[in-house]
């Protein structure tokens, strides 16, 4: 007998992309499911076209309209609490899944110690990112797993659920080193594919990135982590001493050597994971470079919001 899945989609002013996010989920080859699309206060007549869907479909489909906008972690707090499945699925409203999504999934909860199984997420940006900000390119247990392609044995789920102090991201991340840290495992299955729109163009990837730079200074709070990445502090000196090398040329060389070794703590990365090859490296090593700018422009600001304002209210 099939395990009931829950399958929650959050959407926010996402209507031109939900229905086909809608559509490739009546499409699982795995029948026992339920939908549930919670509706983050979108102002876009998304509450219009899920009325007239639901209306229409013959998926098992909840919709909840929340009064006011609760951001990703609490809506999806919101969709857990109404969650009849003995696992559930999380994917976004501008995603599109496999046919077989849900069913790769659900191969990987034969272990009891399994509390969460995540999948691999294509865009047309993927060759840029892989090796450098994915979970990982081999089927196996990891410590952490994407929010747009992720599920959870549903009582673990219900006992931890999200932390809901931000709106940015890193709150799935939190929530699996607590599953770590208290013995559960986390899995991550290549085979369970999502499609992300979003992702698929430059402004978005770079705003995602942005936002998740801010995020991750709120995380390294929670985690009492040193405050920011290393390379990340690397790159604000190498910047701070540029105005200096009016004053000595040994100033930009310091900087120079400083940039230098950001750029290798990036390339290191791409050969860790062995991912690529040397000529894709090559194409899309100054993509990366400029995305991670983003998440460190993000993370700037995290320190703002998150370190130096509090301190100085305190």
């Amino acid at each position: 007998m099939q395990k009931k899945v829950s399958i929650i989609v959050i959407t926010f002013n996402a209507k031109d992309d939900l229905k086909e996010c809608i559509e490739s989920l009546e499409k699982q080859t795995y029948v026992e499911k339920e939908i549930i699309i919670v509706n983050d206060a979108s102002k876009d007549r998304t509450s219009n076209f899920l009325e007239k869907y639901q209306s229409q479909t013959s998926l098992e489909m909840t919709v909840i309209t929340n009064d006011r906008n609760l951001g990703v972690a609490g809506a999806r707090n919101v969709g857990i609490q109404h969650a009849a499945g003995e696992i559930i699925a999380f994917t976004d409203a501008d995603c599109v899944v496999d046919q077989n999504w849900i069913s790769e999934l659900v191969k990987c909860y034969t272990n009891m110690e399994v509390a969460a199984v995540g999948g691999s997420i294509l865009n047309i940006w993927e060759l840029v990112r892989k090796g450098h900000d994915y979970v990982s390119h081999l089927e196996g247990y990891v410590t952490y797993i994407q929010g747009c392609n992720m599920s959870f044995a549903s009582d673990v789920l219900k006992e931890y659920m999200f932390n809901d102090e931000i709106k940015y991201g890193y709150e799935e991340t939190l929530l699996c080193d607590y599953l770590i840290r208290d013995g559960y495992s986390i899995y991550y299955r290549p085979q369970a594919v999502v499609h992300h729109k979003h992702r698929s163009n430059l402004p978005g990837l770079l705003k995602q990135k942005y936002l998740r730079g801010v995020s991750s200074i709120w995380y390294r709070k929670k985690q009492k982590k040193f405050f920011m990445f290393k390379r990340h502090i690397i790159f604000l000196v190498a910047l701070f001493l540029i105005p200096f090398s009016k004053i000595s040329v040994l100033f930009s060389y310091l900087s120079l050597f400083l940039f230098l070794t950001f750029c290798l703590s990036l390339l290191r990365d791409e050969i860790i994971f062995k991912t690529k090859s040397f000529k894709e490296i090559i194409i899309t090593f100054p993509f990366l470079i400029f995305i991670e700018f983003s998440h460190f422009l993000g993370s700037c600001m995290g320190v703002v919001k998150f370190r130096f304002s509090l301190k100085m209210s305190s």
